[in-house]
């Protein structure tokens, strides 16, 4: 079985004129993260702890360098409410010999957390979070 490795990846976002642009060159680091709330039920009287599953949240944390295409989807976002939300793709890895095609992450994501950095003789970079708004759909074929 072959490991895929980080050229696997490609990362999509809504760009300024509202459509995928792949900002996967401009990109460091990028993860997809899925988490399920638990909610505890123990009972004063039970003798060891019990849970119920709880609501799912999926987050994609980014990070990269500023350059005209990223700054032109995160810049605007420092210190502005937006309640506008964001098509994101996250493509896990590429069609292989066999013919076994990626899987793709979408959905309409918040971006939060957005944070500008660089100093003296450094690249300046950029972190942020795209946050899915609901449930994120898993595909083997690429959206449009």
């Amino acid at each position: 079985m072959a490991n895929k490795i980080w050229k696997d990846m490609r990362i999509r976002i809504d760009n300024s004129a509202g459509s995928l642009a792949d900002v996967t060159a401009y990109l460091t680091q990028a993860s997809i993260r899925g988490a399920r709330e638990i909610l505890e039920d123990t009972a004063i009287s039970d003798t060891s702890r019990s849970y119920l599953p709880g609501i799912v949240g999926s987050t994609i944390p980014l990070s990269g360098f500023v350059n005209t295409t990223t700054d032109a989807i995160f810049g605007k976002l420092i210190g502005q409410f937006t309640s506008i939300a964001k098509t994101v793709e996250y493509r896990t890895h590429t069609t292989n010999s066999t013919g076994n095609v990626g899987r793709f992450y979408f959905g309409e994501c918040f971006i939060t957390n957005v944070e500008y950095s660089g100093g003296t003789n450094s690249i300046q970079t950029f972190s942020a979070d795209a946050t899915f708004d609901g449930l994120v759909t898993r595909t083997s074929t690429q959206t449009t």
